[in-house]
């Protein structure tokens, strides 16, 4: 049964905005996803160290190359890109459980609800408490969860969750929003933007979750994205000139063009 993608996280869609990269927006839980992010990134390093064995060798780049650019497609072809894949989250879920910020609980239910396909919707708001709760079965399911931020700690724990549908998926899940999209997309819309297209978009929800997302709300989700991206572009730019006016202060004689092809070289395309 294809899920259609509704409004939700507490955001507005974003459609009839103007086209266009302009806008002037950014992401308000970025700084808490990029926290979350470098959480995420060293429990990988660290379950990497530990599945570290002795006596084993790694394998050569020639065997990787073997295996992924242009494996299998005769002599002579060049390499061929590939696009990896979104990585997510399984969406297991359990009383008592901890997550690093309230962006890392969300997240989880997120992907609940990517795996399970059930009517799911944000009730709580506030910037220590979460919760989200099932609207199917005409909002009579039962399913619910909770999580807080420990008042002791900088933890958030689930404390309270009642994992029992009374309902069957219908089609619809009323928290995702265009803005949760362009998140689960920012990362590859800023690798490669040709590539992720509204169509694109649209075609890949529909391929990996059986979402049913409409064009517009893809060319929202992207523009928004691109706006986030451009947003964080401007902001490392600033702190670039502001590097660059030390550099001149103390050191006169330095070349000013120098840092203007960096600026240059590092600004996006779009």
């Amino acid at each position: 049964m294809d899920l259609i993608i509704r409004s939700g996280f507490g955001q507005q869609d974003g459609i009839g905005q103007r086209d266009g990269v302009g806008e002037r927006e950014y992401d308000e839980e970025g700084e808490d996803r990029d926290e979350f992010h470098v959480d995420m990134l060293a429990q990988e390093f660290t379950d990497a160290e530990e599945s570290i064995r002795h006596d084993t060798y790694p394998e050569s780049d020639d065997e990787e190359e073997g295996r992924g650019r242009g494996a299998g497609r005769g002599r002579g072809a060049g390499p061929e890109r590939v696009f990896t894949d979104i990585g997510r989250g399984d969406g297991t879920l359990w009383k008592d459980q901890s997550f690093y910020n309230g962006v890392a609980f969300k997240e989880s239910v997120l992907d609940y609800a990517l795996h399970t396909g059930y009517n799911l919707k944000q009730y709580r708001y506030d910037k220590d408490k979460l919760g989200f709760r099932c609207v199917g079965d005409k909002g009579n399911c039962e399913w619910k969860v909770f999580a807080a931020l420990l008042p002791n700690a900088s933890l958030w724990k689930i404390t309270k969750y009642i994992d029992k549908h009374c309902c069957t998926p219908n089609g619809e899940c009323e928290m995702f929003k265009v803005p949760v999209i362009a998140r689960i997309f920012l990362d590859k819309i800023r690798e490669e933007p040709d590539h992720y297209k509204p169509l694109r978009i649209e075609q890949i929800i529909m391929e990996r979750w059986k979402i049913s997302a409409t064009r517009p709300q893809c060319q929202a989700a992207r523009r928004k994205a691109l706006g986030w991206i451009e947003y964080e572009y401007e902001q490392q730019f600033a702190r670039l000139r502001d590097y660059q006016a030390e550099i001149l202060e103390a050191n006169p004689g330095v070349v000013e063009d120098y840092l203007k092809v960096v600026e240059d070289f590092h600004k996006p395309e779009y």
